[in-house]
């Protein structure tokens, strides 16, 4: 006999190890994850794709998908609109990350180089007696890193970012 959701059919789930690779560096891995599933009959690189769209990844390599056992539950966790949203609060994601040198942040861009401008040793004998301090160099492309479009981008008649306020991104309370 299966178990049935509020929607009256068998509701499926695989549960699983994964290990995610991502093609700019870095990995993710997780142990007994569970994962929302149209049946009992799916194969690994469809599991590995439901993953990775659940998880808003970008950039991924390759996904191992290992140990995998198929349930028929219902969930135990009740179903909101926007499961998200915290207090009827809309859900913000952060999504920055720190940009290292050498970090691919997409594939055919050149990586960020970060250099010294002036080293503490160099700043030592262009300025005062015990003053020493280093000044950073960062040289990368316009888009590394994670930004938002305007219109200027795509068609260059828009004020971009000065035309935009920020209250028609995102609500803070």
């Amino acid at each position: 006999m299966s178990e049935s959701g509020t929607s009256g059919r068998p509701e499926h789930r695989v549960e699983f190890d994964f290990q995610i690779d991502f093609s700019n560096g870095g990995g993710l891995q997780g142990q007994g994850f569970r994962l929302d599933i149209p049946g009992d009959d799916i194969a690994d690189i469809d599991i590995a794709a439901r993953l990775v769209r659940k998880l808003g990844l970008l950039m991924v390599g390759e996904v191992r998908i290992t140990s995998r056992t198929f349930l028929t539950e219902p969930h135990r966790r009740r179903s909101t609109p926007d499961a998200g949203a915290v207090h009827g609060s809309p859900r913000l994601i952060e999504l920055s990350h720190v940009i290292r040198d050498g970090l691919v942040t997409y594939p055919g861009l050149p990586a960020p180089v970060i250099t010294d401008h002036l080293s503490f040793a160099d700043s030592r004998s262009v300025y005062a007696p015990g003053t020493g301090f280093r000044i950073g160099r960062i040289d990368m492309v316009a888009n590394t890193g994670t930004y938002l479009d305007t219109p200027a981008r795509g068609i260059g008649t828009h004020g971009g970012w000065s035309g935009t306020g920020r209250h028609r991104l995102a609500q803070h309370r």
